[in-house]
């Protein structure tokens, strides 16, 4: 099957991923100019048992997280159908899902780890409380943006109070990360959600999963039988509190382990104190190196982190003495290999706290003399108003009128800005 051009008023722009159930197109919003992620089932499995059920859980998504907002969960908007295929638009998230950096051999320190956890309950907590429980936490539905904000997607097999959608027997989930109850049939609450959130915590402290087994069956009676070994048994270099904390997340009893997402977190967020208030900066750090190399990569480019450094001749203003200490020109080389990864990729100025101009500015925080970043600044400004004399050319009023609203926040005494309002006025 082709892939369609639209749906609805959404134009396609691409492929995200596919699966035996269905397509996640990357598609665009005309009406607000935002990039739109948009989730289909295919229409071969419509007419089947299957398909209707599945149908159900898609109107149960939209519904159970259309309500929703929060910044930890994956927004969505939209629920429609259009020549017969129903879908519904959710946040685009410029990022990797978890499962990947995993696969990939991305190793978490134990305050990165409770900065990913602590957010996955802060989103599970929010939810429980309205009556909605996830069924399904695991790596592939925790996504980690660009600049570290971690989001929770995926409520298509959720359950809203007094809105089953299967009858208690079916099993529902993901079998190296379902709670005891839910692999045997029964019914669960959010507590269920709190089991599966120590798996991920467990697979990233230790490197691999609690419960295993070579297939369906055998991982199941794991996860009802087997006690897995404690997380300092397997890595020393991790807290000794995170011990206390895998055992009472991992309780078979449902009464034995935490009761809420809110407890939970509290006590991770004291097994790494003081380290957690540094957790999420070294994560985002981290996250920015891996996307600098994988966009390096996808160039078919490479680039050094470390600059020549410079010599600064007498007589020139810096602050100070002008020498920055090792620490500091380590984070200029990294800010300003991630400033380049976006100016190469054509993230000028947005999104927010994830494109070059940032980046630049961030280096001159620490270095308000550092030359290279001046320049890539330069560089910002005559690339953004290069586009936006190419948008005027084609007569895109409303993309002038974006661009000449940022430049005046961002670049307000640059003279090109009275020319572009004149481009923006003559449309």
């Amino acid at each position: 099957m082709s892939q369609p051009q639209t749906l609805g008023k959404y134009q396609i722009q691409g492929l995200l991923g596919k699966g035996a159930m269905g397509v996640v197109y990357k598609g665009f919003d005309p009406n607000i100019a935002r990039a739109v992620a948009i989730k289909t089932i295919h229409a071969s499995l419509l007419d089947t048992e299957m398909g209707r059920e599945l149908l159900d859980r898609f109107r149960n998504e939209a519904q159970a997280v259309g309500r929703l907002n929060h910044a930890n969960i994956v927004s969505i908007y939209e629920f429609d159908q259009d020549r017969g295929t129903p879908y519904f638009v959710m946040e685009y998230v410029e990022g990797h899902d978890l499962k990947t950096l995993i696969k990939e051999g991305r190793k978490y320190s134990p305050s990165e780890t409770v900065h990913i956890i602590s957010a996955i309950l802060s989103a599970l907590d929010y939810t429980h409380k309205l009556g909605i429980v996830h069924r399904d936490i695991k790596p592939a539905n925790v996504f980690i943006t660009h600049n570290g904000q971690i989001k929770l997607a995926d409520f298509g097999i959720a359950r809203v109070d007094n809105a089953e959608l299967t009858q208690m027997g079916s099993v529902l989930g993901t079998p190296s990360y379902m709670s005891p109850e839910q692999c045997k049939g029964l019914p669960v609450d959010a507590r269920s959600d709190l089991f599966s959130t120590g798996v991920v915590l467990y697979e990233l402290l230790v490197g691999r999963k609690p419960f295993a087994g070579d297939n369906t069956h055998a991982i199941m009676h794991s996860v009802l039988s087997a006690e897995p070994d404690r997380p300092t048994h397997k890595d020393q270099s991790v807290p000794k509190a995170f011990d206390g904390i895998i055992k009472k997340a991992l309780a078979k009893d449902v009464q034995q382990r935490y009761q809420t997402a809110a407890a939970f977190r509290d006590d991770l967020q004291k097994a790494v104190q003081p380290a957690a208030s540094k957790g999420s900066n070294k994560l985002v750090i981290s996250l920015a190196a891996g996307v600098v190399l994988a966009l390096a990569v996808a160039g078919g480019m490479w680039f050094k982190t470390q600059r020549d450094h410079k010599i600064v001749q007498p007589g020139v203003d810096v602050v100070q003495s002008g020498v920055l200490s090792a620490k500091e020109q380590a984070k200029v080389d990294r800010l300003m290999a991630v400033a380049e990864a976006h100016f190469k990729v054509g993230r000028l100025v947005s999104p927010q706290g994830s494109n070059a101009f940032e980046a630049y500015q961030l280096v001159l925080q620490v270095d308000p003399q550092d030359s290279d970043a001046l320049e890539g600044i330069n560089r910002v400004k005559n690339r953004f108003f290069k586009r936006a004399q190419l948008l005027a050319l084609e007569g895109r009023r409303e993309d002038v009128q974006k661009h000449l609203e940022l430049a005046e926040r961002l670049f307000p005494n640059d003279d090109r800005i009275m020319l572009l309002r004149n481009r923006a006025n003559e449309q």
